[in-house]
């Protein structure tokens, strides 16, 4: 992918998590037509064009952004009425397509610009010692954002129809290396900027959402899909599902699941529990496995066993997903169809392949027995969460520039939040990317690996067949190796191990050999490489170091004006007792001055003289003037008193100090 087209995505993301750009759709891209007339006028000094086509062109050279007509010219509109005044037209756009443009540069993304540029060329320098680590040559290291842009693409299959054919290249060591910095903020805030990025470019696609409140949708869950929402894969999943639940929750969807799939996951857990303490191999090589979230969780064998049997009532009561009952009919349409036949051949069981072609009938049957173009008038989805090479299955019965009838339940989260952003402000964004960005790596570390039935055959050979030679640690190399790629025949090892047992044996020791002598090798160049990798990560952290100053600067300013506002607030509380003073002055001089005005004093000279009305009016005085002696005295010279106030002052938002860099506005 071209570097200038990551370039605009990194820029695209800075300016929607700005949040300056929230009106329209549209609006985020202004900075990045701004910056292509800014770079066009520059170089070339034209001011001036017969069409806004010249205009789409620029952009395309220097973003590799394609930009539609109607989109462009409302961009062009929006820029036109921000800087044209009543006394000076700057940008005029003419109803033939013509333009011409006066007085202005557009100079003020060109600082922005530069930074994304400096941080893209980073992580893909980055990518490239993280090569040199695993002792990988490559052609291009470009790839890294190839990787990145790859969900962009199933995305825009799904919205735009327009048959994007997704890369097919193995990204495993891109996914590797996302992985690898996901500890390490300064390059992995890049990366999700620029896969952040790459979403909101579909923007420019032909797709038009009509309805943004379409809740007649039913969302069918496939198995892989429940164990995540049970958590029972990974973190990450967990998440995926749960918030996608959320999400179409709040959109109004309907959550079912048919008879067949509760049979199918309860049948899962169970045979999981059976084999429990015999499964070894299956956890070192597949993070997604049962046996790897039971021991995160610390469940046991008959933990499992309790959620198989209370599945229904867990799934209706904690996930509000209730069970079709009546499925026969799709069954019948099952049993006699072509894909049945096939899905026999490629699932590991009869039933499994029976459960999935049911559930495409029952989707099918609720959209009408039709084919639907478009992604907003789809009322069905059987959502599954495939993170395996399994998931590939359904590829071939997608029906190019018609909505297929299976969706992954991270591609489905990305559209909804991508149809309405909206959704994710009661967190974050960066928790929807998050979210999709680690789906994004599990599927692709996944996608070549054997089927699980295979490395369980392997995992069950190794347990009968290996002797003392044959260490945990050498399993744990043999597994490395698969999750690596580079043991890739399983079945050959298996029906080895059936005719002979020794030298099944032998080829594991050769297999643990070979990935002994490359662990010592990565080990030997780790420490070079690592020390550059640092050197090269403080780099980013120079932009950290910047946000730092940026963060004290801002708070030093708040601090100050802060403490303006405090200051202000115990001076209102002071004048309080000052108007007490004022008020009561200004009564008893008004008392006096009509004492004074009176004809005769005699009767109140007499009232006055009673004791018992001059004890009270001397009482009423007296207190008075403890009253406020005692008021400015608390809030003049008793200092714990003034703390305690100050301490209640409620700090208005915009004037609390920021905790850390995450906090900085844009």
């Amino acid at each position: 992918m071209e570097t200038n087209k990551v370039i605009a995505y990194s820029l695209l993301a800075q300016i929607r998590n700005s949040g300056n750009f929230i009106n329209s759709s549209v609006e985020i891209f202004v900075p990045i037509v701004k910056y292509a007339l800014y770079k066009h006028i520059t170089q070339t000094g034209v001011y001036k064009g017969a069409s806004i086509i010249e205009i789409s062109t620029w952009i395309n050279k220097y973003f590799g952004l394609e930009f539609p007509s109607v989109v462009l010219e409302k961009i062009l509109l929006k820029i036109g009425q921000e800087i044209n005044t009543s006394e000076e037209i700057k940008l005029q756009i003419y109803k033939d397509g013509s333009f011409w443009i006066k007085n202005y540069s557009f100079e003020e993304f060109n600082d922005l610009y530069e930074t994304n540029r400096q941080q893209v060329e980073l992580v893909q320098t980055m990518f490239e010692r993280f090569c040199d680590i695993n002792a990988v040559k490559k052609d291009s290291y470009n790839t890294i954002f190839d990787f990145i842009n790859t969900n962009k693409l199933t995305i825009s299959n799904y919205l735009a129809n327009k048959g994007y054919t997704v890369n097919g290249n193995n990204f495993s060591l891109e996914a590797q290396f996302v992985e690898y910095f996901r500890n390490i903020p300064g390059c992995y805030e890049v990366i999700r900027k620029i896969y952040l990025g790459s979403i909101l470019s579909c923007y420019l696609s032909e797709y038009k959402y009509q309805n943004e409140n379409i809740s007649d949708v039913e969302l069918l869950s496939d198995t892989n899909f429940i164990v995540s929402l049970l958590d029972l894969n990974t973190p990450e999943s967990t998440t995926t599902c749960r918030q996608l639940l959320r999400i179409a929750t709040s959109f109004g969807y309907a959550l079912r699941v048919l008879k067949e799939t509760i049979k199918e996951t309860t049948d899962l857990l169970l045979r999981k529990a059976e084999y429990f303490d015999k499964s070894f191999l299956p956890k070192l090589i597949n993070p997604e496995d049962i046996y790897n979230a039971c021991e995160r969780r610390n469940l046991s064998r008959s933990d499992l066993e309790r959620i198989a049997d209370n599945l229904e009532k867990i799934l209706i009561n904690e996930y509000n997903i209730i069970q079709i009952p009546y499925t026969t009919k799709y069954q019948n349409l099952a049993k006699n169809s072509i894909e049945y036949a096939e899905f026999k051949k490629i699932r590991n069981t009869d039933f499994a392949a029976l459960h999935d072609i049911t559930a495409l009938y029952y989707v099918r049957e609720k959209r009408g027995k039709k084919k639907i173009k478009h992604f907003e008038d789809v009322n069905c989805w059987f959502v599954n969460n495939a993170i395996n090479h399994n998931d590939s299955d359904y590829i071939d019965y997608k029906l190019r520039g018609y909505q297929p009838e299976i969706i992954r339940a991270d591609e489905l989260l990305c559209i909804l939040w991508f149809i309405k952003p909206d959704i994710g402000r009661s967190g974050s964004n960066d928790g929807i990317v998050d979210t999709n960005l680690n789906a994004l790596i599990s599927c692709t570390l996944n996608s070549s690996l054997p089927q699980a039935s295979i490395i369980k055959e392997l995992d069950d050979n190794i347990q009968k067949y290996k002797d003392a030679s044959i260490s945990d640690k050498d399993i744990l190399r043999i597994a490395t190796r698969i999750t690596t790629h580079q043991l890739k025949n399983i079945e050959e090892l298996n029906e080895i191990a059936e005719s002979d047992s020794k030298q099944f044996v032998q080829r594991l020791k050769e297999e643990a050999g070979k990935q002994k002598k490359e662990d010592d090798k990565r080990i030997a160049r780790f420490e070079d490489v690592l020390k550059k990798l640092e050197r090269l990560s403080s780099k980013t952290s120079e932009i950290d170091v910047e946000k730092q100053k940026r963060l004290n600067l801002i708070n030093r300013n708040r601090e100050q004006t802060r403490n303006k506002y405090i200051t202000g607030q115990i001076r209102k509380w002071r004048l309080r007792t000052w108007y007490w003073c004022f008020g009561i002055t200004l009564i008893c001089a008004i008392l006096l001055s009509y004492y004074f005005n009176l004809p005769s004093k005699e009767s109140v000279d007499q009232l006055l003289t009673q004791k018992v009305i001059s004890m009270i009016f001397a009482s009423i005085f007296g207190l008075i003037d403890l009253f406020v002696f005692k008021n400015l005295y608390d809030k003049y010279c008793n200092h714990s008193n003034i703390t305690a106030y100050k301490t209640n002052i409620v700090i208005p938002t915009e004037l609390k100090a920021l905790n850390n860099i995450g906090d900085l506005p844009d």
